[in-house]
């Protein structure tokens, strides 16, 4: 977030009006920092954008009248100077007066560019950081209702010989993952292996999840996914497969439940 101190600073380097070491600094944190480089694109985008908005300004109708006045009364006192002379002084002192004018009236615009720019740049800061607020509030939003969709169920032991362990699945309809904790939970036995099923109403056979990896009887942690997609899940449930897995229950179902 750029602060509104180096904003200013930024402003006067493209109005170039920073000595040469400051502004050289400057150009190298423009090319180095994206954000910076944004601000000042987005400032001269402004500055451009302001300009074909500024009114003409005519000069005041006075001025016209008493350079004139000024001409015939220089022409009254040097009559004895030369036509070409007098040519020049008229032309010069009217040169001098439109420059005058000239620089009044930049003076004048650059005094409100320089105020408007200013408030633009304070304008943007603000929406920015609104525009931040709002995005953070939209993610909070959406995690709060990823979380209420969240499904928890703990499976009861089918077997009396596993009712010491628990088995807990945290499912996300949304994403179609799910989350598996076991507890005291003994490994199978040689040559076997657990499997997960997901139970879909709408589908005939209960739906693989995979292989449950159980090294030991200890807490366990595992992800899975079905494999392949789910529509309304019912029920989850854990048997005991041949090594490796099978396409579709065959052995023991030990744990069931929603």
């Amino acid at each position: 977030m750029i602060d509104e101190s180096k904003q200013e600073l930024l402003v006067a380097y493209i109005l170039d009006e920073l000595d040469p070491a400051t502004a050289e600094k400057l150009r190298a944190e423009i090319v180095s920092d994206l954000e910076v480089r944004d601000f000042v694109r987005q400032t001269e985008d402004a500055f451009a954008s302001l300009a074909h908005t500024v009114p003409s300004i005519e000069a005041p109708s006075a001025i016209p009248h008493r350079i004139l006045e000024q001409e015939r009364h220089d022409t009254q006192q040097t009559r004895t100077v030369g036509r070409s002379k007098i040519i020049w002084l008229a032309v010069s002192s009217a040169l001098a007066a439109l420059l005058a004018i000239a620089c009044i009236v930049l003076s004048l615009e650059l005094h409100r560019l320089r105020t408007k720019v200013a408030q633009v740049s304070r304008e943007m800061f603000l929406l920015r950081q609104e525009n931040r607020r709002i995005t953070g509030e939209i993610e909070v939003l959406q995690q709060k209702n990823r979380l209420a969709e969240l499904k928890i169920a703990t499976l009861k032991a089918q077997v009396v010989a596993f009712e010491a362990s628990t088995v807990v699945v945290v499912w996300d309809p949304n994403q179609e993952r799910g989350l598996l904790q076991l507890d005291r939970l003994p490994p199978p036995t040689p040559g076997k292996d657990y499997q997960l099923w997901v139970i879909d109403p709408k589908i005939a056979q209960p739906v693989s999840a995979g292989v449950i990896s159980v090294p030991n009887n200890g807490l366990i942690r595992a992800t899975f996914q079905p494999r392949w997609p789910v529509g309304s899940v019912s029920a989850f449930a854990i048997s005991v497969e041949r090594s490796g897995g099978v396409p579709e229950p065959e052995g023991q179902i030990i744990f069931a439940g929603m």
